[in-house]
């Protein structure tokens, strides 16, 4: 059981406009953008309009911010949330003790503002006692009710944003619940060293809920803490290092394919240069300052709220994305530092540096610490690889753009200036000599190890010996399991390479379908063991020969409480829409084709639904067969 409030987030979203990320991602980038103003905000307390610019330059340019926006992360929203936490209680603390209504009103924003990020992401909940005493110290007050009184009523503000969640919990599962249920599982992956997660989600899979899955996973986890604490620990220090590393492969970076030329070149310079190295000096500056300048309450509260992502990381373990909220709480410190610079050069005495000795000597430290842990990391050599990989790789970009326009010849060609040692330059150039009628000099591109992952030669092999009308060795090799397992990947490629020769009827889910369908899941079996695909929401299918019209096999099965499958297809120049009802039982439709022609490309699109459980695809509706009548 994850937070609700992301979830509720997309869910407006998906209501509205279905699986168009677009609109989604254009109010993300809106909300990026805003974290930005209470960033600036907190900047200008410290040092003023200059330091303010600073920061707010610096978030522009720092690149996960822009990259997360286009991805369905709750980072964005949670960042939204918190850049305003720390502005809250710095008003609350900052107020004198007898404004104390206006000083009750901030401290019940930031509570509110901290409840609304637990509910995001629950992690931020480690930080309600931290910012309670926090709050208690700093209230200014002698009075031990006044100093009270904002940390008790933000605790209470943030507990009043968990309430409806916690009841709904309680109601459900009988159990006190603060957010979610994800901390046993995080917890025993850290216990293992985070691996072998297949192992743990299989284990977690046949327990009947999430309380029983936290239960067991707690359960599983103390095990292996108690049983070695000297392992627990040297991995807790492992991960607290490396929050701080940058990773080059972490998911959110989509830098996957990098050193098959597939990333381009500007994408990769760019996160070396506005991810890793904007984030040293940030991480410099922010550093510099915090120890150097005077900050006010400010100073404490970024330490506090540092040292809580520090610790998540030693008990749990880091992911890159773990690193946004400290980024972003080190920005204004970062802006502040070079607002400090001219008057540094210039000799002035505005810099309101404080105890330098000691604060010098600490800075240093952190500093040097931090770049030890930090600069091996930076993936200068990795990033100089796959620029070196694009840059060759263009010709095959061309290639690809050729062979998807017709244009074979033109495409041979540039697949031949291309890097043929890389899989993807002779898979490519296999599929053109296809085209072009060349069997032999197709299967010439095969190595004697060819990667065991891979599910293009598979297909090209198979496509040749369907050429060779030898369909029972073309069904076996379209059936690989790798093949299989790559899903639509294996269907989206097939139909961009392969122009497989018109035919009478396409049994989906045959193997034989390959190179005539996309949109596509991997093939099924129903009750009587006939092959059968589940379509996606916009699918598509090509390659019947010409006639009349076609005739469509098909199940709208679904959840009996859901609508009926309705099902819009465009055949040429015609717009068709079949209802189907929600029972398993096959059923046929007639689709004329219009002025394409039967042979013309059918587009299926559907509303999605997702059967629940281990099965988190968005089906459309099950596929049989087409055939031209």
């Amino acid at each position: 059981m994850r937070p609700p409030l992301y979830v509720a987030f997309l869910s407006l979203f998906v209501r509205a406009w279905g699986t168009d990320l677009l609109p989604v991602t254009l109010v993300q980038s809106a909300l990026s953008a805003l974290t930005l103003l209470p960033l600036g905000m907190l900047a200008a307390r410290l040092g003023g309009l200059r330091a303010a610019r600073w920061t707010v330059a610096l978030g522009a340019l720092y690149l996960p911010f822009t990259l997360f926006s286009g991805l369905l992360l709750s980072e964005t929203l949670f960042l939204v949330f918190f850049a305003f936490l720390p502005l809250a209680l710095v008003h609350a603390a900052s107020l004198p003790p007898d404004a104390a209504r206006a000083k009750t009103g901030w401290a019940a924003s930031a509570g509110l503002l901290l409840g609304l990020c637990a509910v995001t992401r629950s992690t931020a909940l480690g930080f309600l006692p931290l910012a309670a005493v926090w709050l208690f110290f700093v209230a200014g007050s002698r009075t031990l009710p006044r100093r009270l009184q904002p940390a008790v009523v933000f605790v209470g503000a943030c507990l009043l944003v968990m309430l409806p969640w916690v009841a709904r919990n309680y109601v459900v599962y009988h159990r006190l619940i603060a957010i979610d249920t994800t901390a046993g599982y995080n917890l025993w992956l850290g216990s293992v060293g985070v691996r072998d997660e297949e192992r743990l989600v299989n284990d977690l899979r046949p327990l009947s809920g999430p309380i029983e899955r936290q239960d067991f996973a707690f359960a599983r986890a103390w095990e292996n803490i108690s049983s070695d604490p000297a392992f627990f620990v040297r991995k807790g220090l492992k991960e607290s290092a490396d929050l701080w590393r940058p990773l080059f492969s972490a998911e959110e970076r989509q830098v996957s394919g990098y050193t098959l030329g597939r990333v381009p070149a500007w994408h990769l310079l760019s996160l070396l240069a506005l991810d890793d190295l904007l984030y040293m000096v940030v991480l410099v500056l922010g550093v510099a300052a915090l120890f150097l300048l005077r900050g006010g309450p400010l100073r404490s509260l970024t330490v506090l709220w540092v040292l809580l992502w520090v610790v998540m990381s030693f008990i749990f373990f880091a992911v890159t994305r773990f690193r946004l909220p400290v980024v972003a709480s080190l920005l204004p410190w970062a802006g502040l530092s070079l607002a400090r610079v001219p008057a540094l050069v210039g000799g002035r005495r505005s810099l309101h540096i404080s105890s330098l000795g000691p604060r010098l000597a600490g800075a240093a430290l952190v500093i040097v610490v931090l770049l030890v842990i930090i600069v091996p990391a930076v993936p200068v050599e990795a990033t100089a690889t796959g620029v070196a990989r694009s840059l060759e790789q263009a010709p095959f970009r061309q290639a690809e753009a050729d062979l998807l326009a017709g244009r074979v010849d033109e495409a041979i060609a540039n697949y031949r200036r291309a890097n043929l040692g890389l899989a993807d330059t002779r898979y490519g150039l296999a599929a053109a000599l296809l085209q072009k009628g060349d069997t032999p000099g197709a299967l010439e591109q095969f190595i004697s190890n060819e990667p065991a992952d891979r599910f293009e030669p598979y297909i090209i092999r198979g496509e040749a010996a369907r050429l060779a009308g030898d369909q029972e060795a073309a069904r076996t090799l379209l059936n690989t399991r790798v093949v299989k397992l790559a899903g639509d990947a294996a269907l989206s490629w097939a139909w961009d390479h392969l122009r497989p020769a018109p035919v009478g009827t396409i049994a989906i889910g045959s193997g034989l379908d390959i190179g005539y369908i996309r949109g596509f899941y991997a093939p099924e079996t129903d009750e009587k063991g006939q092959a059968f695909r589940w379509s996606a929401e916009s699918s598509q299918i090509r390659g019947l020969r010409g006639a009349p019209s076609v005739v469509g096999t098909w199940s709208g099965w679904r959840p009996s409480a859901l609508p009926q499958a309705v099902v819009r297809l465009y055949t040429g120049t015609q717009e068709q829409t079949a209802s189907l009802n929600n029972s398993k039982q096959w059923t046929q439709t007639t689709i004329s084709p219009g002025s394409g022609g039967a042979g013309a490309s059918i587009s299926l699109n559907v509303g999605g639904f997702v059967s629940g459980g281990s099965d988190g695809r968005l089906l459309g509706v099950r596929v049989l067969a087409v055939t031209a009548k």
